[in-house]
């Protein structure tokens, strides 16, 4: 299993934007992903930071079905007039060795 985690530093419009994203376009998207063990999307509005934090069974099954996620976002957000939304400001990639 593998956990990944987005880094976004951000204020204002463009945080509070950012959690829109998240909320309506990003989750409708990727719910019910192969895959996908659990998905996290925090934010801290007092010092500007989102993180997205998912949880995969492998690296491959992420592979998989992050394209198909990544164009449903970039419809739903063409087909509303919206912009590309920004890319992470950092992404890491961990190996989960243990878990409850």
């Amino acid at each position: 299993m593998i956990v990944t985690v987005a880094t976004f530093t951000e204020s204002g419009a463009q945080l509070e934007e950012g959690v829109r994203h998240v909320q309506e376009e990003v989750v409708p998207a990727i719910r019910g992903a192969k895959g996908l063990v659990a998905g996290y999307w925090v934010v801290d509005r007092e010092h500007g930071q989102r993180l997205s934090i998912m949880a995969w069974e492998s690296p491959e099954a992420m592979s998989a079905a992050m394209p198909s996620v990544m164009a449903s976002v970039k419809n739903t957000r063409d087909a509303a007039g919206r912009d590309q939304q920004r890319s992470p400001d950092s992404s890491q990639r961990y190996e989960v060795v243990a878990q409850v």
